[in-house]
């Protein structure tokens, strides 16, 4: 599974002003699949998997074959500095804890995929926990491995598992590993769930944004009213007088409250413009 992150950008006209919306405050999880398992995501609904990896090794002796989660961590970030000098990735412990979940699943239920029978998944698991991400995948591996490294290799040999595994954009990760019986068997089974937590980006401010949409109503219906205004004015005989004046002088009462909020709003437009930038930086970091 892969991470595909996209950056959508919507224009909105505001009069004269512009401002660029853009808040995919949660990225996509890409889960490759050869075979082409059907999609199911969070915010476009984007939800690939790469095939998970399942081995059977009959005669390497048992202890040979223990996994554990610290090991296939270092292993991982062993690879990550072996190809491109990529940072390490930091252990999360809810990242642990959805890895775990997953594990147990696959277990209780006797299944081995990235979507369960009941359509349980990393991204299902990492909402329930209450993980709010940028970024999330998962590597599965089921069968006997020659340890931590021999299972983390045989990922590295997979093209989709080898890109979750190099993926820049993931910052944490988490790994549960234990043995069971599977179909029957004694198999161990392993899983790496990696992430990028939302607190990485600042998210534009969605108060400022309702307040803008607010302001867009408010010149457009004051817009209308001066429009109206200046029909009414138009027609008035004779263009001058008492009754004139008073109808003139509302119209530019109006207008300048027009004006006042339509500069309002711009600079509103201009300082959240500035955060959405901030934010599609930093998820291209």
């Amino acid at each position: 599974m892969i991470i595909a992150i996209a950056v959508v950008v919507a224009a909105g006209a505001l009069w004269c002003f512009q401002r660029s919306l853009s808040l995919p405050l949660q990225k996509l999880e890409s889960f490759r699949n050869p075979v082409g398992m059907p999609v199911a995501n969070q915010s476009t609904q984007n939800f690939l998997a790469p095939s998970p990896i399942q081995q059977v090794a009959k005669a390497a002796p048992k202890k040979t074959n223990t996994l554990t989660a610290a090991g296939v961590i270092a292993q991982t970030n062993v690879q990550r500095a072996a190809n491109g000098n990529l940072p390490a990735l930091a252990e999360n412990a809810t990242l642990d804890d959805i890895a775990t979940l997953r594990l147990d699943d696959m277990f209780t239920q006797q299944y081995f995929a990235h979507v369960g029978p009941q359509g349980e998944s990393a991204i299902s698991v990492a909402s329930s926990v209450g993980y709010a991400h940028l970024a999330l995948g998962e590597n599965l591996a089921l069968g006997s491995y020659a340890g931590d490294a021999g299972v983390v290799a045989a990922w590295m040999n997979s093209a989709g598992h080898r890109a979750n595994i190099l993926d820049t954009h993931y910052t944490q990760i988490g790994v549960a590993v234990r043995e069971g019986v599977f179909e029957g068997q004694e198999s161990w089974l392993a899983v790496q769930i990696f992430g990028r937590p939302a607190s990485d980006c600042a998210a534009p401010d969605a108060d400022l944004e309702n307040s803008i949409n607010l302001s867009e109503e408010e010149i457009a219906s004051t817009s209308a009213e001066l429009e109206s205004d200046k029909t009414v004015i138009a027609a008035m005989s004779p263009q001058s007088g008492p009754a004139y004046n008073a109808q003139v002088e509302d119209y530019n009462n109006l207008a300048t409250q027009y004006n006042a909020l339509a500069a309002e709003t711009q600079a509103a437009i201009t300082s959240y413009d500035a955060q959405v930038t901030a934010f599609n930086a930093c998820l291209a970091e």
